[in-house]
C-alpha cells in the first residue's frame, strides 16, 4: 500500500463541496489538485512550497485540470502558512522531505515543520484532521521525524487523537503517517 494513498482515502472522509483545505508541501502538485478535486467549486486550498519552480508546476497543472480557482498558491515556507490563512480549515496535509525529482539538498527541516504544525493545528475546524507523512531517509529527515513525533506525543489528548502508521516489513526509512484529529 502506498502511504500517499492512505492520505487520499483518509482526505476523502474529511472533505466536502466546499471545505478548505492546505497542502503544507505542495512539492510537484499532486495533492493539491486532489484536494481541489475534493472541495468542489465552492472550496478552497491553500498550497505551500518553498520552491519556484515547484509552486510554477502546480499552477499549471491545476490550470490544466480546470481548478486554478480553487486554490491559492504561496511561494514560501510552510512556517508562514497559518499566518497567511484568515480562515477555519477542515484538512492540512504535508508531505516532509524534498520534492521528487529535484534538489534533494532542499528538504523540509525540523523547526518550520514544527512551527508549520502548530499554526496549522491552530487554525484547524474542531474535528478537522492533519495528516502528516514523514520521509526520513535523508540529511536532516531523522531529526525532523523525531521532533515532530515528540512535539505530537505532547498534545493534550482531551483536545486531540493522534494516530501514527508505518510499515513495519520495510527496510530503508519506510514513511511514517501521523493522523491528528481535532477533538474540540
Amino acid at each position: 500500500m502506498q502511504m500517499v494513498s492512505l492520505v487520499h482515502q483518509i482526505a476523502k472522509g474529511c472533505l466536502t463541496k466546499g471545505s478548505r483545505a492546505v497542502d503544507a508541501t505542495m512539492g510537484n502538485g499532486g495533492d493539491t489538485e486532489f484536494l481541489c478535486g475534493l472541495v468542489g467549486e465552492t472550496g478552497k486550498v491553500y498550497a505551500f512550497d518553498i520552491q519556484k519552480e515547484a509552486v510554477e508546476h502546480t499552477r499549471k497543472r491545476l490550470e490544466a485540470a480546470g481548478y486554478g480557482e480553487r486554490a491559492e498558491l504561496f511561494c514560501c515556507s510552510h512556517a508562514q502558512a497559518a499566518g497567511k490563512i484568515d480562515e477555519e480549515i477542515d484538512l492540512f496535509v504535508f508531505n516532509l522531505g524534498y520534492l521528487p525529482g529535484g534538489d534533494k539538498r532542499i528538504i523540509t527541516r525540523k523547526e518550520s515543520t514544527l512551527a508549520a504544525a502548530d499554526g496549522l493545528l491552530g487554525k484547524l475546524k474542531s474535528k478537522g484532521t492533519g495528516l502528516i507523512l514523514s520521509y526520513y531517509g535523508h540529511a536532516g529527515g531523522m531529526e525532523e521525524k523525531n521532533g515532530l513525533e515528540a512535539y505530537l506525543k505532547q498534545l493534550p489528548g482531551k483536545s486531540y487523537d493522534v494516530l501514527q502508521i508505518g510499515m513495519v516489513n520495510r527496510d530503508h526509512f519506510p514513511p511514517v503517517l501521523y493522523v491528528v484529529k481535532k477533538l474540540t
